[in-house]
């Protein structure tokens, strides 16, 4: 057992290596990821192995981590096949032939598919990706009761963050008080916010002008209300036909738009012109980096932010604002009716995950601790990473080009170059964004 547990350590090393050198690539993703789907498994196990350096270190000697780590270097092997990689992981050498026979064909019960179709009517469009109705206090809880609501911690206002990792804030006062206060006829009706998941073809959302009907199936996160919810089941639970009218605002945001709203509102002030910016859904080039954020496999997925301000004063590993991504896509690449946006942006991914695997430490482990002699990772040097891309796009070579290039550049805070060209002004104009484009397309 122990020979076994230390071989077992080393096929954890052997896979980390794969990942680091490998991981990048999005075939090999995509194909872990259907394994596990194949198998009625989620997938955001497997996600973690993949974008969290050394995840598999933490696994334990439970019967479920171990089937996990066979699962995965069973998938991490197919993946491998027909890539021209000469890594084998050959899942007999490190596990008993009875975990072999149990797991090799393991998959998870099937669960009836369940509708999630959910109809609102006589609702009103008031901007793009947006609308409002009104629900009622059966309604609210009939949806919470049928498990049509999640409870997203990322889109609330304040979560709360301890040792053990997020939990909800819920003050179990402020229930009580509002069901009272609803029972006597002195709630204020605020309106209830929910947010259907923008995951791109994972849901469908509907809206029927002509008749004022909302039909939605996705997931549906309550962005806002949850003491407001509690209330209304507490109300029900002393009165089930007691009727109160409660007004909804529904979004079609993603996990970070939805959680920026929200603090939006709470601490009652406008959108900044930034994020404004970059939730207009006709612009192509905000749909592509929409596409990118979404992508949980992706590592540079991780370090894009909506605002500078989450970047420069929390440092919870953002390092580039949608924005600046999204403006130098649009001045470097042709977008059209023609465009693929899945296809251009899979080549995006690609593009900068191999490029933040080449220096790992820089934009992956440690990316805050070199940034005082260093501006490999300044937000607007990614203005040339996106041009540099659009440059190797096609080029069968890129990979050592971008090699190349990256090793030729001094990006040594004290190197002139970068305050001649303009990087560390606090607004760039046309001008210092065309200079980093030619700076960096030239290869």
């Amino acid at each position: 057992m122990i020979l076994l547990k230390e071989k077992q350590i080393q096929l954890k090393d052997k896979i980390n290596k794969v990942i680091e050198e490998f991981g990048h690539i999005s075939e090999i993703k995509k194909s872990i990821g259907n394994e596990f789907l194949s198998r009625n498994l989620p997938i955001h196990r497997p996600i973690a192995v993949i974008t969290t350096p050394n995840y598999l270190n933490t696994l334990s000697d439970s019967d479920e981590d171990i089937r996990f780590l066979f699962i995965f270097s069973v998938a991490l092997n197919n993946a491998l096949k027909g890539k021209e990689i000469d890594v084998t992981l050959d899942v007999k050498e490190y596990f008993t032939q009875l975990e072999y026979k149990q797991w090799i064909n393991f998959k998870e019960e099937d669960e009836p598919e369940l509708d999630y179709t959910v109809v609102f009517e006589d609702v009103q469009q008031i901007s793009e990706r947006m609308w409002q109705t009104t629900m009622t206090s059966q309604r609210f809880v009939e949806l919470d009761k049928n498990n049509r609501l999640i409870y997203n911690f990322l889109n609330q206002r304040s979560p709360v963050i301890t040792v053990h990792g997020i939990k909800m804030d819920i003050d179990k006062k402020s229930p009580i008080d509002i069901s009272k206060r609803m029972l006597e006829g002195k709630q204020y009706p605020d309106p209830i916010k929910f947010n259907v998941l923008r995951n791109f073809e994972e849901e469908e959302i509907i809206y029927d002008a002509k008749n004022r009907r909302l039909t939605i199936k996705g997931i549906i996160n309550l962005s806002d209300g949850q003491h407001r919810k509690i209330a209304t089941i507490l109300t029900l639970e002393k009165e089930p036909e007691f009727l109160y009218i409660w007004p909804l605002l529904i979004t079609h945001y993603t996990e970070d738009e939805a959680g920026e709203f929200i603090r939006q509102i709470n601490l009652q002030r406008k959108f900044k012109t930034e994020q404004a910016k970059g939730m207009d859904a006709n612009k192509k080039e905000n749909v592509i980096v929409d596409f990118i954020m979404n992508d949980k496999f992706s590592r540079f997925s991780k370090i894009i932010k909506l605002q500078k301000d989450e970047i420069i004063k929390h440092k919870k590993g953002g390092l580039v604002t949608k924005n600046i991504i999204a403006d130098t896509i649009m001045d470097n690449y042709k977008l059209d009716e023609t465009t693929d946006i899945k296809e251009l942006g899979v080549w995006i991914i690609d593009f900068m995950d191999y490029l933040m695997s080449l220096y790992k430490n820089e934009f992956i482990l440690d990316p805050y601790s070199i940034q005082d002699v260093s501006v490999i990772n300044n937000m607007n040097l990614f203005y040339g990473y996106i041009a540099l891309s659009s440059e190797l796009q096609g080029n069968p070579d890129w990979k050592q080009l971008l090699e190349n290039k990256m090793k030729s550049i001094d990006f040594s805070k004290e190197n002139h170059l970068w305050k001649e060209i303009g990087i560390f002004s606090s607004k760039l104009n046309r001008s210092i964004k065309n200079k980093i484009y030619k700076y960096f397309k030239e290869v």
